[in-house]
């Protein structure tokens, strides 16, 4: 009898560590927002798509500004629900001003996710609210940042954090169409913001 319950126990610690190994590897998801920057200035771009992991996405549309500001920023969108903090970034966009097409596929530093979970605990909720900042050029560059940005510090930004994680990223010129986007791009000319490709 004594036997069996030695044996019994032993298999009981057994599963236990199994499963505290196996739930320790499970990525931890954090309640964050996305910031999306374009720009700079007299170069607005228009995101056809915007991935994490190749396997959630989030909407962005037409951009003007932000990609050239300290920290940049831009549209903000709110998840519906907690994520794992992305190891990739997946973007296509078109520049209205060169008629260009741009694709990337930006991995982010492997540590990314350590130093995420460093953040959250330096800069606890609700006092910060997080946001990965992900900025793209008309001239196809990319850009990833994090921010936390204090939520009851009125107008005084000083406790705010914020750090590059990407910088300076070339994207890849890619085939598309620019007569899909004519009629916004005329629309820009008119307006001054940029002059007429070849001028």
């Amino acid at each position: 009898m004594t036997a069996k319950s030695s044996m019994f126990r032993a298999l009981l610690v057994a599963v236990c560590l199994t499963l505290t190994t196996a739930c320790s590897g499970e990525p931890r998801e954090y309640d964050f927002g996305i910031s999306v920057a374009g720009g700079p200035i007299g170069w607005p771009i228009w995101m056809e798509r915007l991935t994490f992991d190749n396997t959630w996405s989030v909407p962005a549309g037409s951009i003007d500004g932000g990609f050239d500001h300290n920290p940049p920023g831009g549209a903000m969108v709110v998840l519906s629900s907690p994520k794992a903090v992305p190891s990739s970034v997946q973007a296509r966009w078109f520049s209205y001003r060169t008629e260009t097409f741009y694709q990337i596929d930006l991995s982010l530093p492997e540590n990314f996710s350590d130093r995420v979970d460093g953040w959250y605990q330096k800069y606890p909720e609700p006092k910060y609210r997080h946001y990965l900042i992900v900025g793209f050029s008309g001239k196809g560059e990319a850009l990833i940042w994090w921010r936390a940005r204090c939520m009851d510090c009125g107008y005084d930004r000083s406790e705010d954090f914020s750090t590059p994680i990407v910088e300076n990223a070339q994207a890849n010129v890619v085939e598309g169409d620019p007569s899909r986007y004519r009629s916004q791009t005329e629309q820009f000319i008119s307006e001054g913001l940029f002059p007429r490709p070849g001028d």
